[in-house]
C-alpha cells in the first residue's frame, strides 16, 4: 500500500464546489448544442462504445420511456463498472479506509439532496412526473457525483465520468446507451 495522500475530504473539496455551482436539470428537454453533442460523443468514445447516435429525449414521459427499453447496452454498464471498481481499488490504495469512505458519504449525501431538489423542480415544471422518475434522476446524478470523486480520489484520468459530469452540470440528464443510441435529455 502506497502512503495515504491527503485527506479526502480536502480533495474533493473543488468537486463540492462544482457540484453546487452546477446547472442540474435546468437544459431537459431544450434542442442540443454543438457542445452537448461532443461531448456525449467523447464520453461514449472513451469507454470504447464507438460512435453513437446521440438520440435527444423531448420530455420526461420520452426518458422514461427510454429508461424502460428492454435494450439497454450491457457493454455500457459493464464500461462504467470496470472503470469504477479500478478507480476504487486505487483510492482505497490511497487513502485510509475511515477517511475514503466518510468523505464519499459526506460528498454524495450533499449532492445527493442538492440533485433530488433540482429534478424535482424541474418535474415540477414540466407537470405529471413520477416520483419514482424523479428518484432516478437524481440517483443517477449523485451516482455520476459519485465517480468522478472516486477516479479524482484515485488520481484517474476517468475521461468519461468527468465528461459525464460535464453534461450533468450543463443541465443535462445522460439516460444511457441502448442499441448504438445515447440518450440524452
Amino acid at each position: 500500500m502506497s502512503a495515504p495522500l491527503a485527506h479526502p475530504a480536502a480533495a474533493l473539496a473543488a468537486l463540492r464546489g462544482e457540484v453546487r455551482a452546477a446547472s442540474w436539470f435546468a437544459a431537459l428537454g431544450e434542442p442540443l448544442t454543438g457542445g452537448e453533442l461532443e461531448e456525449a460523443q467523447g464520453y461514449a468514445g472513451a469507454l470504447g462504445l464507438g460512435d453513437l447516435d446521440i438520440l435527444p429525449a423531448r420530455d420526461w414521459a420520452d426518458a422514461e420511456r427510454h429508461l424502460k427499453s428492454p435494450d439497454w447496452s450491457t457493454a455500457w454498464w459493464d464500461g462504467e463498472d470496470a472503470l469504477r471498481r479500478a478507480c476504487l481499488a486505487e483510492a482505497e490504495e490511497r487513502h485510509t479506509e475511515r477517511a475514503l469512505w466518510t468523505a464519499l458519504t459526506d460528498l454524495t449525501t450533499e449532492a445527493g439532496d442538492l440533485v433530488h431538489g433540482r429534478a424535482a423542480t424541474a418535474a415540477a415544471r414540466a407537470g405529471g412526473v413520477s416520483a419514482a422518475t424523479i428518484h432516478v434522476a437524481a440517483g443517477a446524478a449523485a451516482h455520476a457525483v459519485y465517480q468522478v470523486a472516486l477516479a479524482r480520489l484515485a488520481g484517474a484520468a476517468a475521461l468519461p465520468f468527468e465528461t459525464k459530469l460535464r453534461l450533468f452540470a450543463a443541465g443535462r440528464w445522460p439516460l444511457g446507451v441502448v442499441g448504438k443510441t445515447l440518450a440524452l435529455f
